[in-house]
């Protein structure tokens, strides 16, 4: 996203030149210039931005998003009311769980390919073997809930506290906790 003269910054930025290694780096800085996490802390001293609300409104899309400096002294906000909601994460979990899964060794990097089970898994898209290129893009649950199976319970629960994401539980159901709401 470019500024093209409005009040909202650019968002993502480059920290620096060399690569960040771990997740805690990642998720750091996603956490201090970007809170796009359902949830999020009640937002009593944000206000709604107008230039945002005109965005989702042009594209008539229904959502949520909280923008904060480094600082935490800038803050830009889109649907406050929904902001406060536990909303199911659904794919917007996909990025920290890419990030963990890569963290923790459960894939060796993004072109790691994981076979498909021949099973028809209800899209086109998803019913091949899968790697962390293919399966970011469309959201495929069966990559990422094999991917849940290699990281484990517990990995998962120190990650969701370290990141304070959510209610940080991962529920009943490893493979789909991120599906069912149970770490809202």
């Amino acid at each position: 996203m470019r500024n093209n003269g409005s009040t909202i910054p650019a968002i993502i930025q480059p920290v620096t030149d060399k690569p960040i290694q771990t997740i805690h780096n990642i998720m750091q800085i996603l956490r201090n210039t970007i809170l796009i996490f359902l949830f999020i802390p009640p937002l009593a001293a944000l206000a709604q931005d107008p230039d945002l609300a005109k965005l989702f409104m042009e594209r008539d899309a229904n959502g949520t998003i909280v923008i904060s400096s480094l600082d935490s002294n800038t803050q830009f906000l889109n649907n406050k009311a929904r902001a406060e909601k536990r909303l199911l994460p659904a794919s917007t979990f996909k990025i920290p769980n890419t990030l963990i899964a890569l963290d923790t060794g459960a894939v060796a990097d993004e072109k790691e390919i994981i076979k498909w089970d021949g099973q028809d898994k209800g899209w086109y898209r998803w019913n091949k073997d899968q790697s962390l290129e293919t399966a970011f893009p469309f959201s495929c649950v069966w990559f990422y809930q094999e991917l849940a199976g290699r990281v484990g319970n517990a990995s998962y629960l120190k990650y969701l506290d370290g990141i304070d994401y959510g209610n940080e539980q991962t529920g009943k159901n490893l493979d789909t906790f991120w599906l069912v709401c149970g770490i809202c």
